[in-house]
This record gives structure tokens, C-alpha cells and sequence, in this order.
């Protein structure tokens, strides 16, 4: 029918604008990267860099997890707009943890290579007047972290369900850089703790503090939002 043919096109064409942004948003970090490695800073500053780096990534782990736990606790499935598109694909992951492994990386949520574009377009726009400072030196090595684990995040907690990841993933979760099977069952045990899933670094911290039960109170609390 006619129905049917129209949503298959526009499932194509929002397919493409997918990979478009995934590749675009990619190729844009790795001129970050360049950038950085041409900075005159990097032979100074490369422990800050480095450090600043790893600041970015756990700045991915508690963004995507805030995401993830925002998902898991508020609205349903039947939510308008956002109910089929966004709400359902979380819930439906703690009923069939697995069925992730079946999806194509594209197939996944690509959220992050959208948000993040703005912020590298911004970025090297500005590369001619602030190459020259080290706080363009300073920024770049978080921006740069922050993309790498957001960007990675839904390959990591794919992998981190996958009987078989690729050796290189294997050898990064052992190293404990990137979201191991072992830590990310305990989310499974207790959809309540352990939302961070890039590296979950900030799980034992957010969870002994209770950070998203606290932000859980203060949210309920101002929007007078009832739990469903």
C-alpha cells in the first residue's frame, strides 16, 4: 500500500541522514585529534591533555548514563513522542537484554553523533583565531574524550552483552577502559544502580551516594511527577 511504501521510504531516508551524521560527526573528531597533535602545546602540556582526555570520557560515562537512567525511570511506553521512539527500546532491553547483539551499530541509538556535531563544527570553526592558546590545546583534549566515549557508548554495552566481542574489546574490558560484562550485570540484577555503561568508572560513586536517587527526589519533587 501506499502507507506501507511511505514508511519504508522515510525509514531509508532517516537511515542515511544516520549515517551521514555518524560520518561527518567522526571525521570531525579525528581533525580534533590532528589539531591536537599539531598543537604546539602538546610536547608541554601532554599530561594535561591526557588527563583532560580522561576527564571528557568520564564526562560520556555520566552523560549517557544520566540518559539511560532519565529513560529507565520516567514516562512509559505509551508517552506521546517519545514513548515508541525512545522510551520503549530502554525498557524493552531489561525484559531481552540480548536481543541488543542483533543490532547493527546503525540500528542503534546514534543520539550522541547528533549532539556532539554542534559542538566540533564550533570547535574547528574557531581553529584559525585560538590554535595559538593553550586553553584551545586544554578543550580540544576533553572534547575529544568526551566523543570517544559517548560515541562508543552503545558498542561497549552491545559488547558487554555479546558472548563474543571482538579480541581488542576483550582486551579493553579486561583493562577495565571500556564497559565489562561483569560490571554491567549488576545492572541487569538491579535496574536501579549502575546506569553508567561507556566505562562504568562512576557507577560505584553515583550508587554509593545515591546521586540519581537524590536527582530522582528533586525531580518528582519540582514537577510534582508521580512514579507509574
Amino acid at each position: 500500500s501506499d502507507i506501507n511504501r511511505t514508511m519504508i521510504n522515510m525509514g531509508w531516508f532517516l537511515r542515511c541522514i544516520k549515517y551521514i551524521v555518524v560520518f561527518v560527526s567522526t571525521s570531525l573528531t579525528i581533525l580534533v585529534v590532528i589539531s591536537m597533535l599539531n598543537s604546539p602545546f602538546l610536547g608541554q602540556f601532554i599530561a594535561f591533555g591526557v588527563f583532560l582526555f580522561i576527564i571528557g570520557y568520564c564526562c560520556a560515562d555520566l552523560l549517557t548514563g544520566t540518559v539511560h537512567w532519565f529513560c529507565d525511570t520516567f514516562f512509559n511506553e505509551k508517552t506521546p513522542l517519545i514513548g515508541k521512539s525512545i522510551i520503549q527500546p530502554f525498557r524493552e532491553h531489561h525484559i531481552h537484554p540480548h536481543r541488543i547483539i542483533r543490532d547493527k551499530f546503525i540500528e542503534q541509538d546514534t543520539t550522541s553523533f547528533f549532539a556532539l556535531l554542534p559542538l566540533l563544527v564550533n570547535f574547528l570553526l574557531n581553529k584559525g583565531n585560538d590554535i595559538g592558546l593553550l586553553s584551545y590545546f586544554l578543550s580540544g583534549s576533553v572534547l575529544i574524550g568526551l566523543c570517544v566515549g559517548a560515541f562508543g557508548t552503545n558498542l561497549f554495552h552491545k559488547w558487554a552483552h555479546s558472548n563474543k566481542p571482538p579480541l581488542f574489546a576483550i582486551k579493553l574490558q579486561k583493562m577495565g577502559l571500556i564497559l565489562s560484562p561483569r560490571s554491567h550485570k549488576k545492572h541487569h540484577s538491579n535496574h536501579s544502580q549502575c546506569f553508567c555503561v561507556t566505562s562504568g568508572w562512576l557507577n560505584p560513586v553515583l550508587d554509593h551516594i545515591r546521586f540519581f536517587h537524590f536527582l530522582e527526589y528533586i525531580i518528582r519533587f519540582l514537577f510534582h511527577a508521580k512514579k507509574v
